[in-house]
């Protein structure tokens, strides 16, 4: 049975068939390919792939390795024979091997990514790689001990207290410094910091971080000083907003005000919006909003009486929307699935504005042509059943090996 699958991150071909590449309908773009000389000629088979970012074939007697090798003195005093190694991923030379040790030529190694190594074999380690070549690898030294994190990471001082000697950081994900963190302990702490993803820091936290950042690969958000950074949707009614008095927030996330939040209430708990997301409020306080956000890529959605927020996957039937005492606004930022019998009275009956960020599933062309007037902002489709694009079989992938 043919599959299809998604975006692939790296695709091992070292031990594919003829076969395993014929059962893939499809792939998406692929960021590598790793093959033999033996399984070169499967390259041409991916025809149905997107985009190939690049190519690497391990070569001949390599023995292949994925992922992060840590190389130590032991390792070299136990090599009788000459070991030949390709690298997909990282490579950490201790720095407890001596010069002696990496130089007595046993170790051929091949890498296709970062190698760490202690400033004392910088040379020969950079001579090595050059001399065996093959691949491409970024070559860093250290005077203290990477520490490697990946995923997401909220440093904070406990995170500093737990450094007895300063570090080198990597990090792989996202990071996020805490508002409250110590940055004299940051400095003395973090000997340097490499970056692969995206970092979230505080204004004031700017210098320190720029100082000990050695390479940013991804993104960088300075959150302004006096802001709150807000992480996830943010709803506030009459009773919640109060919690607030003159604040400012900084967010990608929606806020959410309910109808009964006034002008006076509103005017003394915030004082300033930065958000790239929405905001959906009253017609009664959306000139204050307005006036509280100096971006002008943020959306403010207005509404009359009442709203129906749909942020997951919602279906509606024709006897819910008859249900609604009046038409009200219809935000739409998941899927807002509405049933085969819903009419054009009913859409009218129901829906006074829809403001689209995500997917509207309707059961005839018809019904997706009668939505198009009511629609104050199209970020998103309307689609009709069954001309929907099919779900690949298999979604994303880091990895795969066929």
């Amino acid at each position: 049975m043919s599959k299809m699958i998604g975006n692939v991150g790296m695709l091992d071909l070292t031990q594919a068939t003829e076969e395993s590449v014929k059962s893939i309908e499809r792939i998406g773009n692929v960021g590598i390919v790793i093959y033999r000389a033996e399984t070169a000629h499967l390259l041409t088979m991916l025809k149905n792939a997107g985009n190939i970012g690049k190519t690497l074939e391990i070569p001949a007697g390599h023995r292949y390795y994925n992922g992060t090798l840590r190389l130590n003195e032991e390792y070299f005093k136990q090599l009788d024979h000459p070991d030949r190694v390709f690298v997909n991923g990282t490579v950490i030379i201790d720095k407890e091997v001596s010069f002696e040790a990496f130089q007595s030529g046993k170790l051929h190694l091949v890498v296709n990514g970062e190698v760490y190594t202690p400033q004392h074999l910088a040379g020969v380690v950079t001579s090595a790689l050059l001399k065996v070549g093959g691949a491409s690898a970024e070559i860093y030294t250290y005077q203290y001990e990477p520490r490697f994190e990946s995923g997401k990471l909220k440093l904070n001082n406990a995170y500093l207290a737990s450094i007895t000697d300063p570090i080198s950081l990597v990090m792989s994900g996202v990071l996020e410094l805490d508002k409250d963190l110590d940055m004299e302990r940051f400095a003395a702490g973090i000997d340097s910091l490499r970056m692969n993803g995206k970092a979230v820091i505080h204004e004031s936290q700017s210098p320190y971080f720029y100082d000990k950042a050695k390479a940013i690969n991804g993104s960088l958000e300075v959150i302004p000083t006096g802001f709150e950074y807000v992480t996830k949707p943010l709803r506030l009614n009459a009773r919640t907003i109060r919690r607030f008095n003159g604040h400012k927030f900084y967010t990608k996330q929606p806020i959410i005000m309910e109808a009964d939040v006034t002008r006076d209430a509103f005017s003394r708990a915030i004082s300033e919006i930065q958000s790239t997301s929405f905001i959906i409020c009253s017609e009664d306080i959306e000139d204050l909003i307005w006036e509280r956000c100096p971006n002008l890529n943020t959306e403010i959605l207005s509404y009359e009486q009442s709203f129906i927020f749909v942020s997951g996957e919602e279906t509606w039937s024709k006897d819910q929307l008859l249900a609604l005492e009046q038409p009200v606004t219809f935000i739409v930022d998941g899927t807002f699935i509405l049933d085969d019998d819903v009419t054009e009275d009913d859409i009218k009956h129901s829906i006074s504005s829809l403001d689209l960020f995500g997917d509207v599933v309707v059961g005839e062309k018809r019904i997706k042509g009668i939505l198009y007037p009511y629609l104050r902002v199209n970020n998103g489709s309307i689609i009709v059943k069954g001309t929907e694009e099919e779900l690949a079989g298999i979604g994303n992938v880091g990895m795969l090996s066929l």
